[in-house]
C-alpha cells in the first residue's frame, strides 16, 4: 500500500452529526468517511480501496451560524421521463408551499491535510498491478481532475484539493 497526502480546503464545511435530526450541526473536525470520499472523488475503481490514516487540522476551528432556505419536495421522476421522451414536459418546481428555513452550525475557513493508503485488490483486476492505479491517481490529482467535485461534508461545500 502506498500512502498519499492531500490538502483540502474551503470556505465552509459541515460534517453532519447524526443525533441532530432537523438542523445541520457539524462535528468539530472532518470525519474519516468524508476524507475517504474526497480521495474517491478523484479516483474510484472497484480494484482499489482507500484507508484514511491521519487527518491534520491546518486552520483553527471556527464556527458560523447560517439560516438556509430549503425545499421539501423534488421534481417527479415521471415528469422527467416524459420530458426526456417527448422533448417537453413540466419540470418546474413550485416552492411557495414547500419552503423551509433551517438553521445550521457550520465550520468556516477550513483546511485539512489528509493521509490515506491506496490498497490494490488483486482479485478484482488480476490483469493489473498497483502501480497502474498509483500512477492514475497521481496524474489525476496533479492535474486537478476528479470524477466528481470533492466536498467538505455536504455537497454544497466544494473542496479545493492539492
Amino acid at each position: 500500500m502506498k500512502t498519499y497526502c492531500m490538502e483540502l480546503s474551503g470556505p465552509y464545511a459541515c460534517f453532519t452529526r447524526p443525533e441532530m435530526k432537523v438542523e445541520r450541526v457539524s462535528y468539530d473536525v472532518m470525519t474519516p468517511s468524508a476524507a475517504r470520499a474526497c480521495f474517491k472523488a478523484i479516483l474510484w475503481k472497484p480494484a482499489i480501496r482507500w484507508h484514511v490514516r491521519r487527518i491534520e487540522v491546518l486552520n483553527p476551528i471556527r464556527w458560523i451560524n447560517l439560516r438556509r432556505n430549503e425545499v421539501a419536495s423534488v421534481v417527479s421522476t415521471r415528469n422527467v421521463e416524459t420530458a426526456m421522451k417527448t422533448g417537453k414536459g413540466d419540470l418546474g418546481l413550485y416552492i411557495e408551499d414547500d419552503r423551509q428555513q433551517r438553521a445550521g452550525l457550520f465550520l468556516r475557513d477550513v483546511a485539512y491535510r489528509v493521509h490515506a493508503d491506496l490498497e490494490f485488490l488483486n482479485e478484482r483486476d488480476p490483469a493489473a498491478n498497483s502501480a497502474k492505479y498509483e500512477q492514475m491517481f497521481e496524474r489525476r490529482a496533479s492535474k486537478g481532475q476528479c470524477v466528481n467535485q470533492p466536498y467538505l461534508g455536504c455537497r454544497e461545500f466544494a473542496a479545493a484539493f492539492g
